[in-house]
């Protein structure tokens, strides 16, 4: 639950104003007048409270709740303890994110560049730029408003960054452009070499690596992943893409809009991902593949061919999700024939 000596809640709320959020709305039995202190899950809830329930594994736990409100699905009507006033939607867990992203906004920045901060003259900020300490900004630097800049961060000459975007601390960038509202968790290593070069029995020979990072808006990048740029061709991560701690982007990698990267994932160089598309925990892909739109890859498996739009794989090297099954369940069987220990 917020712990008020980190987070500060913008409420109290009625559940009128609660109700004006997206995709809820209120059940003709809630008073829109009663007042919502803080939102807290659905064991820790009590007078004041607003919880939700979206996973139907929680429905004892929704029964016992001292929540004054919940926010829920529609058939959950009827069922709720006496005295809770509900809130309903169709997708409570997100109706529950708009909810509490009102109580507890993003901490705007403050609009002060600290005074151990390296900021070449030629670069330009913003309205309402933040800028922590020690963090050196290079020549030719833009920076839209609102933007916030961590301590210990490193901007590279020439980038641009758009507006309303957040780097943490020790976040180091070139090579790249980033549009709106892109947030770049601590540690984050943005537009680097990539890994490239001719093989040799001599010596390795480095390729120049002269293309770019392009990431688009809407952007979530978790702490300590890396993104390479182009060889020669751009590194693109497409709008509304969010990737998770810990994983790689090799370069030439081109990423649609709407995907979602679990943690520690390696994507190597030249792979083109489609929209839409989602790669579990530790799942890697081979270099010069494709996955097409609307795939989705399973937690730990090994992309080494194309994957056509809208297919699940699993395994490794990765194949159809029910292929996959089959071969596991022969296989289990093989194990227990005759002569097998039990």
């Amino acid at each position: 639950m917020p712990d008020p000596v980190f987070f500060k809640s913008e409420g109290p709320f009625s559940l009128g104003e609660l109700a004006q959020l997206p995709g809820i709305e209120l059940d003709p039995d809630a008073d829109p007048n009663t007042m919502i202190m803080d939102v807290k899950p659905l064991d820790l809830a009590g007078e004041g409270d607003l919880t939700f329930l979206s996973n139907p594994k929680y429905g004892q736990a929704f029964l016992e709740t001292n929540a004054t409100a919940c926010v829920a699905p529609e058939k959950a009507r009827g069922t709720h303890p006496k005295g809770m006033s509900l809130l309903i939607s169709q997708d409570p867990y997100k109706a529950y994110a708009h909810i509490a992203t009102k109580f507890y906004p993003p901490v705007p920045g403050s609009g002060k560049v600290d005074s151990t901060a390296i900021i070449s003259p030629s670069a330009k900020l913003g309205v309402n730029v933040s800028v922590g300490p020690y963090s050196i900004i290079e020549e030719n630097v833009e920076i839209g408003d609102n933007g916030v800049i961590g301590p210990l961060c490193h901007l590279g000459k020439n980038i641009k960054v758009g507006n309303d975007c957040r780097l943490g601390t020790g976040a180091v960038l070139s090579h790249c452009f980033l549009g709106d509202n892109v947030s770049i968790y601590n540690g984050v290593k943005i537009g680097q070499d990539g890994f490239g070069f001719a093989p040799d029995a001599v010596g390795h020979v480095k390729v120049p690596q002269l293309g770019r990072v392009i990431i688009g808006s809407s952007v979530e990048i978790g702490a300590n992943s890396t993104i390479d740029r182009g060889a020669g061709p751009d590194t693109v991560i497409g709008d509304n893409t969010w990737i998770d701690n810990l994983v790689q982007i090799g370069h030439n990698v081109v990423i649609g809009k709407g995907c979602i990267l679990v943690a520690q994932v390696g994507i190597a160089g030249s792979s083109k991902i489609g929209d839409y598309v989602i790669f579990g925990g530790q799942a890697g892909m081979a270099g010069h593949a494709t996955v097409g739109t609307g795939a989705k890859i399973s937690a730990r498996a090994g992309v080494t061919t194309d994957v056509p739009a809208g297919e699940v794989f699993a395994g490794f090297p990765a194949r159809p999700i029910k292929q996959f099954f089959r071969q596991l369940a022969t296989l289990n069987k093989l194990s227990k024939g005759k002569g097998a220990k039990k």
